[in-house]
């Protein structure tokens, strides 16, 4: 079979289990059909396993849409006494759309403009992004043109960060101009995550629609603000597993290195409240040192996590990296 045709395979699967799993928590009582439902989440996250190994970039597209499809039957089984039984399982199809993307909490998904609007601003955003896209892909790729960024991967690793930033900023600016341009009431996924002053507001910045599944499915599920410690080590813990089994499949790989990268968020967004008022009290020197704090610690810890994105996708990187 074609590789595309192993890829629509693959994405055809998790969404019929996903199909599978609505109607046994649909039409059987009782807990067993509860936990039988939840048992398909797993599945759903193992279907990009039909793509053949050797297509590692259609291994992490088909992964990105299994993902999104678990987070949402998570979101929504969490909920689903909530939901008429009448319109549960209309509720249910319509939420698993992945339009608009990574919008994975219900009911917000729904969420429309209450006023039409001029579509030039949106179609502005589409284009800006789409070239702001285009310039990252163009300059990452260029860096194997020098020779420095070649040996030595902690220049190289310096030089990719922005050029990422820029790239996915501007994904997320295009992808948001394509929501409200067909009327959805949406924000940019990523919102300038290259000003925060700390490691917490980075992650809030840095996807904040999965930010929002994390913060309503685990943070508030463990305890919230009556054990926020506990609570906080718990979304990253989650959020580590979760990319360690996606790029896991991806690449055929256990390597661990994303499980870390998360681990040590934990401790660092429980310190982000140091850094925060170093930044409000301590005039422009503190909110330099704040924000120089959290450009290292984010530069260093992110090695972990772009030995996966090297993995997927090999030209990121001119340099090898040191990780094994």
């Amino acid at each position: 079979m074609n590789p595309l045709g192993w890829l629509i395979l693959a994405i055809l699967a998790a969404y019929g289990c996903a199909g599978v799993a609505a109607q046994v928590r649909h039409r059987r009582r009782g807990r067993s059909s509860g936990v039988l439902s939840w048992c398909f989440v797993p599945i759903v996250l193992v279907c990009p396993l039909l793509v053949p190994s050797a297509n590692v970039g259609l291994r992490a597209a088909s992964a990105f849409v299994s993902g999104d499809i678990a987070f949402r039957m998570v979101d929504l089984f969490r909920q689903w006494e909530i939901l008429t039984q009448r319109g549960a399982m209309r509720e249910y199809f319509r939420f698993l759309v992945p339009f608009p993307v990574l919008s994975v909490v219900y009911p917000d998904h729904k969420l429309r403009l209450r006023q039409r609007q001029r579509p030039w601003p949106a179609i502005l955003r589409i284009l800006g992004g789409a070239a702001g896209f285009l310039l990252a892909l163009l300059a990452v790729r260029s860096l194997s043109d020098v020779a420095m960024l070649r040996s030595n991967f902690a220049l190289n690793h310096v030089a990719v960060l922005p050029i990422f930033l820029l790239g996915v900023e501007s994904l997320s600016y295009a992808m948001c101009g394509l929501e409200r341009l067909a009327g959805f009431d949406t924000t940019p996924i990523i919102r300038s995550a290259y000003l925060s002053r700390t490691p917490a507001e980075f992650w809030r910045r840095y996807n904040f629609r999965i930010h929002d599944w994390l913060y309503r499915n685990v943070y508030q599920a463990t305890g919230g603000r009556r054990h926020p410690v506990r609570s906080i080590l718990y979304v990253f813990l989650v959020s580590g597993l979760f990319h360690e089994v996606m790029f896991t499949v991806a690449t055929s790989r256990l390597t661990g290195y994303q499980l870390v990268f998360f681990t040590l968020q934990g401790p660092a967004a429980l310190a982000s409240g140091h850094l925060a008022r170093l930044a409000r009290r301590g005039g422009t020197v503190g909110n330099c040192a704040a924000r120089g704090a959290t450009i290292l610690f984010m530069a260093l810890t992110s090695v972990f996590f772009f030995d996966g994105v090297r993995r997927v996708f090999p030209f990121v990187y001119a340099a090898p990296s040191p990780l094994p």
